[in-house]
């Protein structure tokens, strides 16, 4: 976490949600958010970790970090112009990773409406709200699905982690199963014919509350 960022955020002051509608202005919590995606990890920062040995690296992102189109019927749908420049970096990261050789897991930090309520999800209130709401569960599908189409061609990303650190709830192995469901039933050439499907439960301390659940892909 970087404090100068939290700055001037609004509410609580300590979530990304703080940040976008906090700086004054949509104009100025933008503003703020790209000098720090700019500067925060550079292209020598790629370098020095392939030198070292380091051959993978996770980028975490939140669904809204998909551009503005993703923020719709969401909590960041009035602050969804801080992020119309956002998925460009995620695609930059991905590209100078690729560039020394190192593979890219992305990691949907932040589901709509939040997998674990905590402030690393794009939350300040303390709710977990992806699993009672329907059309927050699809909309987090919609996203991995981007994701998935996306990167399915780029050969250094490794794998997508679903949802970082969830709430073990009653509907989190269906919710993995319906995305993996509708990927091998994919009409977009097919996308069930060019990638694995390969779930990996990494099960947490009681303390983190829930566990990761990794989609790696890999050429048929």
């Amino acid at each position: 976490m970087t404090p100068s960022i939290f700055a001037c955020a609004a509410g609580e002051g300590f979530a990304e949600i703080d940040i976008a509608m906090g700086w004054g202005s949509v104009e100025n919590a933008r503003a703020a958010l790209e000098k720090h995606w700019d500067t925060f990890v550079t292209e020598s920062d790629f370098r020095w970790l392939a030198s070292i040995g380091i051959n993978t690296v996770r980028l975490p992102i939140g669904y809204w970090n998909l551009g503005p189109d993703f923020c719709k019927g969401t909590a960041f749908e009035s602050v969804s112009e801080v992020y119309r420049e956002s998925w460009s970096r995620v695609l930059r990261a991905v590209n100078l990773a690729g560039v020394y050789g190192l593979g890219v897991l992305i990691d949907l930090h932040g589901a709509v409406g939040s997998q674990n309520g905590q402030d690393h999800s794009g939350v300040s209130d303390g709710q977990a709200s992806l699993w009672a709401d329907e059309e927050n569960k699809q909309k987090t599908i919609d996203v991995l699905v981007f994701l998935t189409k996306q990167f399915v061609r780029v050969n250094n990303v490794v794998g997508i982690e679903l949802l970082n650190e969830p709430h073990y709830v009653d509907e989190l192995e269906m919710f993995c199963e319906c995305y993996v469901d509708f990927i091998e039933r994919s009409p977009t050439q097919p996308l069930g014919q060019m990638i694995e499907p390969l779930m990996q439960f990494e099960l947490l301390t009681p303390k983190q509350q829930g566990f990761r659940c990794i989609f790696t892909m890999g050429s048929t």
